[in-house]
């Protein structure tokens, strides 16, 4: 329970921090918001969960997908609480399978090499997960930590690739045995409305 209010404590104050940050930087102009659909796709490293085949790989792909909105608050230093409903299927016991779930992600960014045409940022934050069907109770196995790079085209596109990180196991078993411990990987694609 402490936990919990010490994560709303830090999304909070560095949101405040931003808003100042923005407020100070841009003092003619507006709060930067922007905000809009997001649609994505989730791989996960897991070497069990790759197909055999072509045809499975295909057959996995067709059901996995994310759609959903963001807002960024921010220009430069930027915090991006997200929604997503996802699909996601794997290969269990010869089995192709699914999990359908909402996605929470709340990202904190900055943004470099602005050159107006395109711009890179970085990002890290905590994800958390709800498997539909399930009654909601707050969970702390089902908040994720995610890092993650990407490119913004004319302000409009932006374009994310992160990394969640895969719970129980340490950094250096997901670095060293990338393909059985790791996580997931999300690559997404959205525009800024």
């Amino acid at each position: 329970m402490k936990q919990k209010y010490i994560m709303l404590l830090i999304f909070i104050s560095t949101g405040l921090m931003i808003f100042a940050q923005n407020e100070h930087n841009n003092k003619n102009e507006k709060f930067y918001v922007k905000f809009g659909p997001k649609f994505g796709l989730d791989f996960h490293t897991n070497t069990d969960n790759f197909p055999e085949s072509f045809e499975e790989a295909i057959e996995q792909l067709k059901g996995n997908y994310q759609i959903g909105g963001f807002v960024q608050m921010g220009k430069k230093l930027y915090i991006q609480p997200e929604f997503h409903y996802a699909v996601y299927k794997y290969l269990a016991d010869d089995n192709i399978s699914s999990i359908e779930q909402f996605k929470v992600p709340v990202h904190i960014g900055v943004k470099f090499l602005d050159i107006g045409l395109l711009s890179l940022h970085l990002s890290g934050g905590a994800m958390y997960t709800h498997n539909t069907g399930e009654d909601f109770v707050f969970d702390k196995r089902k908040v994720k930590y995610q890092v993650g790079a990407g490119i913004d085209l004319f302000d409009f596109i932006t374009t994310d690739f992160r990394y969640s990180f895969k719970q129980g196991k340490s950094l250096d078993e997901q670095v060293t045995d990338f393909r059985e411990n790791g996580g997931a990987i999300n690559l997404t694609v959205g525009l800024k409305l």
